[in-house]
């Protein structure tokens, strides 16, 4: 179905988005400091009263994502969530005379690895008690969390440009 098609596309570049320049609120779980205006990358200059940060296009690419809300975490269970049901419903569904299964099967893992690794650091962050989870998963799913939205990116893009290639 077209809808489930630009539905993957979409949710795939959204979950990118989150995993690679959201911030990791694992980590400021652990750390103590769940504020909304850390970015990691910004001092305080108490001689002149003024606020320095990197002038990369990356910096000012996660404080525009968090000025849009992008980083709360509701945002980040809704886009887990869907994420994870547009994937399956891709395995499930065949667009235009496609293979089954195996016709949308990137585009498809991205999505569960993209929709897993935001649900999971959502969980993680948001309950009270101590989650007990695998070292592995700790290191596949929020450790490279980046590297998992690099593959959301790659695979919304060549799904987008190639559609009726095989695995595509």
């Amino acid at each position: 179905m077209a809808q489930f098609y630009f539905l993957s596309v979409l949710m795939n570049i959204l979950a990118g988005l989150v995993l690679v320049f959201g911030i990791n609120l694992v980590s400021q779980k652990l750390d103590g400091d769940l504020d909304d205006d850390s970015f990691g990358d910004e001092t305080f200059d108490d001689d002149l009263g003024a606020i320095s940060s990197e002038t990369s296009s990356a910096s000012k690419v996660k404080k525009t994502f968090g000025e849009l809300g992008l980083d709360s975490p509701s945002f980040r269970m809704v886009i887990g969530i869907l994420c994870v049901f547009v994937a399956v419903m891709k395995i499930l569904s065949v667009f235009r005379n496609d293979v089954p299964v195996v016709g949308d099967l990137i585009p498809a893992i991205a999505g569960l690895a993209g929709g897993a690794s935001v649900l999971l650091e959502y969980y993680i962050s948001t309950t009270d008690t101590e989650v007990g989870i695998s070292e592995n998963v700790q290191k596949v799913f929020i450790d490279s969390r980046k590297g998992i939205g690099y593959f959301c990116f790659v695979a919304a893009l060549l799904h987008f440009v190639f559609p009726q290639v095989l695995f595509l």
